[in-house]
């Protein structure tokens, strides 16, 4: 098998996924409406409360980074549910009948999941702009952290082939959505994680996603400083966000091939 032989399939899987949400873009717009109406919700609704004494504008800023991991998170069941619908309809196995390298599409789909993650993360950096959400960064820090939410993407896309694949019943599969979802609530996305309990907090603060979102709010510059008593991953949010993202991506991406190129 070429190098050249295994990007074209890459290229197949990926032109034929992104075609997918280009002929339906409803998938898109339910991918944001969730994270839109967290927006809306814990901005408006709950805002004036979570932000104190403070201007709720400076809550809103705050809870962006969050939203943005939310909208990458949000991804991976998509990305699941692809896999998983490919692997039922008799696709998967017409792919591994073909000569081609088993990780190319896996790959292809990630890639073009990861593509269609960045329009949507797009998409909601111009709520986040509208409600007030601005950058107050030097350039390589902000570059630093767009290319820091995409590899997160990237390493979500994988779980999600991975998940897909493994979760032979459909309904499971649906059902996993709303734990993904409280993964996400044990997290700093929407309160500091110093306001928590003792037990919840090391929960929360060695949650991949707290990472994430710490790491794009000292990227970005939209506040939430370092507390007293924070776990390492508080302390250093970059690397250990790129660390986790490592992880996720070492453990994910040999898994799914193998279960890809094996036989059901």
């Amino acid at each position: 098998m070429t190098t050249a032989t295994a990007t074209a399939a890459i290229r197949v899987v990926f032109g034929r996924t992104v075609a997918t949400y280009r002929h339906a873009p409803g998938l898109l717009a339910v991918t944001l409406a969730a994270p839109l109406g967290m927006v809306l919700l814990f901005g408006y609704v709950f805002g004036g409360t979570l932000a104190g004494d403070a201007d709720p504008s400076d809550y809103r800023s705050y809870l962006m980074p969050g939203v943005f991991v939310l909208v990458a998170a949000m991804g991976l069941i998509a990305t699941a549910s692809t896999a998983n619908a490919d692997l039922h309809s008799g696709l998967t196995d017409r792919f591994r009948a073909l000569p081609i390298s088993r990780a190319a599409v896996p790959t292809g789909l990630a890639f073009a999941e990861t593509a269609v993650g960045i329009v949507a993360l797009v998409a909601m950096m111009g709520v986040g702009y509208l409600v007030g959400w601005r950058i107050d960064a030097p350039a390589s820090d902000v570059v630093l952290a767009v290319v820091l939410l995409f590899a997160f993407r990237l390493a979500l896309g994988w779980l999600g082939i991975l998940l897909g694949l493994a979760v032979a019943d459909e309904r499971m599969l649906q059902q996993a959505a709303p734990m993904i979802f409280g993964l996400i609530m044990f997290s700093n996305v929407f309160t500091p994680t110093e306001t928590m309990p003792a037990v919840v907090r090391a929960i929360a603060e060695w949650n991949p996603v707290s990472a994430v979102v710490a790491a794009l709010r000292e990227l970005f510059g939209s506040g939430g400083g370092i507390a007293a008593g924070s776990a390492w991953p508080m302390q250093h949010p970059v690397a250990a966000a790129f660390g986790w993202i490592a992880v996720i991506l070492a453990v994910t991406v040999p898994v799914a091939v193998r279960r890809y190129g094996a036989q059901r």
